[in-house]
């Protein structure tokens, strides 16, 4: 393949995500894990949150802290397998702890359910 058409192949792919008929496989961030608990950070920005999915080990108390970097509807935070919920401004921040059971995925979203998340207890 010559430089021309690596770069239309690039081109081509990026039209590709951007109109999201094609999706880039990313790695799952793994939670830190300091003194028994594990730690996750979930920055709020105007397009969504990041990272949007999270691997913890299931049965192991998680620390999640959700700090808010934007407005829009990704500030209201509803979490219902854990029955939490909760609305930022800018440059707030929230953490939450809970004990997700091996196996279980629980989601997160903005309160129109518009933007999404999860942690993913393995």
């Amino acid at each position: 393949m010559n430089t021309t058409t690596k770069k239309m192949s690039g081109l081509a792919a990026g039209a590709l995500l951007s109109a999201g008929l094609l999706t880039a496989t990313m790695p799952t961030p793994n939670a830190e894990a300091h003194g028994g608990e594990q730690h996750v950070t979930v920055t709020i920005t105007d397009k969504g949150y990041s990272p949007s999915s999270v691997s913890v080990k299931g049965g192991q108390k998680v620390s999640m802290k959700f700090v808010s970097k934007g407005g829009g509807c990704g500030n209201s935070v509803v979490i219902p397998a854990i029955k939490q919920k909760f609305t930022l401004k800018k440059g707030q921040t929230k953490t939450i702890v809970f004990t997700p059971k091996k196996g279980q995925t629980v989601g997160f979203a903005c309160a129109m359910g518009m933007l999404k998340g999860k942690v993913v207890a393995k």
